[in-house]
């Protein structure tokens, strides 16, 4: 890595990439030590499918070292993705105030949360159409803006419900295709 800039955008990426990770496992951490009161179950899922997300895009962080010419405008769009991964891991990590309003509280912050995450698959999607590395994993993240878009627009327990156990087929099967 003889570029300088291609080095700060690496560090930026990084760096955003780690505080959206450390909050989560601080979330985490405080469900396991009991300190805040537990979400609901499909709450925990996409905590957990979050955490395991985080560990692939630190994977993807040498893809960046690639890039020779990095413009300020390539690297401010560039790092527009991990920030709405951000966004959407802060709303996500808060937890509910009482046992008896731990749905409610999912329902509540889910909408704002899909919508950044959709915008996050949408950019990985765009990511990969420009800089020509379209795969299995820009298909993958395309289904995921789907499922996000879905799930945003919807208030229903049940489709919330089918939206975590379809994000982790998705999560397991791109991570199957992955390996191979």
């Amino acid at each position: 890595m003889d570029n300088p800039t291609t080095l700060m955008v690496a560090i930026m990426y990084v760096t955003i990439i780690s505080i959206g990770l450390s909050n989560l496992l601080m979330a985490l951490s405080d469900i396991v030590g009991r300190r805040v009161v537990c979400p609901d179950k499909i709450h925990v899922s996409w905590l957990l499918l979050l955490t395991l997300a985080y560990f692939g895009f630190y994977w993807q962080t040498t893809l960046i070292l690639e890039v020779d010419n990095w413009q300020f405008l390539s690297f401010v769009a560039f790092l527009l993705g991990p920030v709405c991964l951000l966004f959407a891991t802060n709303m996500l990590i808060s937890m509910p105030e009482g046992d008896e309003q731990k749905r409610e509280h999912f329902i509540d912050i889910s909408n704002r949360s899909f919508l950044l995450l959709a915008l996050f698959f949408g950019w990985i999607v765009g990511l990969d159409v420009v800089t020509a590395s379209v795969s299995s994993s820009t298909f993958t993240a395309a289904l995921f803006a789907t499922l996000c878009v879905l799930l945003m627009l919807s208030n229903a327990y049940r489709v919330q419900k089918f939206g975590s156990y379809a994000a982790w087929v998705l999560m397991l099967v791109s991570m199957g295709l992955d390996v191979v």
